[in-house]
């Protein structure tokens, strides 16, 4: 029991990081799309859609490899051993909750980057068909000109919160890191239980801090868009 629980502890931890990467490339990937606004967007568009299915697949084996941590432990399993397996839990429903977030933002990102490219269209109809400038070009460009500025601040709101996260995630890879190499420990000293909980609190600081600056980003952009 022990040699497969190690086993499936090991392949649970890679998958994690390899998750984890994932997700810092999905975020980078959709707000590089969204910047690329000149060019075509379907090969950004197709790009965004791989990653998002090699995440989903990877989050996946995650949760098939928790399955079959559970299946693996015994009725004597320690306090150390279920705490592990519990800690593998959390992760997987942050990693889910975090790629919810990211996919519907890069949705959302998308959808608003096909908005601007139908009222440029349309300005571009309008002046010629009509061959001049009149009143109701002016206005298009005036439309125009409040989108791209309202795009221009949603961009730099963006760039704000994947800095943060970027900063964040690093701090939780290196708490998940400590975390692992604390937990083998505890396993010979259980003095080391309140250490573990302490690392456990930090993390999930970090996933509200996330959270937080992430809801924030978006409740300011949805308001300069409607100012």
């Amino acid at each position: 029991m022990a040699t497969r629980w190690e086993g499936l502890r090991r392949e649970a931890r890679q998958l994690e990081n390899a998750i984890d990467n994932k997700l810092v490339s999905f975020s980078k990937l959709g707000t590089g799309h969204h910047d690329d606004r000149r060019g075509t967007s379907q090969p950004g568009a197709t790009s965004c859609e791989a990653v998002a299915m090699e995440i989903s697949q990877l989050l996946q084996r995650l949760s098939t490899a928790n399955e079959a941590m559970n299946e693996a432990l015994g009725a004597d399993a320690s306090s150390a051993v279920l705490h592990t397996r519990q800690r593998h839990h959390d992760i997987l429903h942050d990693y889910r909750q975090e790629f919810n977030k990211t996919k519907a933002n890069v949705h959302a990102l998308q959808e608003r980057e096909d908005l601007i490219g139908s009222v440029r269209q349309d300005i571009h109809a309008h002046k010629t068909s009509s061959g001049s400038m009149n009143r109701r070009t002016e206005l298009y460009m005036k439309e125009h000109d409040h989108l791209r500025n309202s795009d221009k601040a949603a961009d730099e709101a963006l760039g704000v919160a994947l800095g943060a996260k970027d900063n964040l995630s690093g701090q939780r890879r290196l708490l998940m890191s400590i975390g692992s190499q604390v937990n083998g420990l505890s396993n010979r000293f259980p003095a080391l239980n309140g250490l573990i909980q302490h690392i456990n609190f930090r993390k999930r600081r970090d996933s509200i801090i996330i959270g937080t600056v992430i809801s924030v980003c978006i409740i300011l952009l949805f308001l300069y868009t409607r100012w």
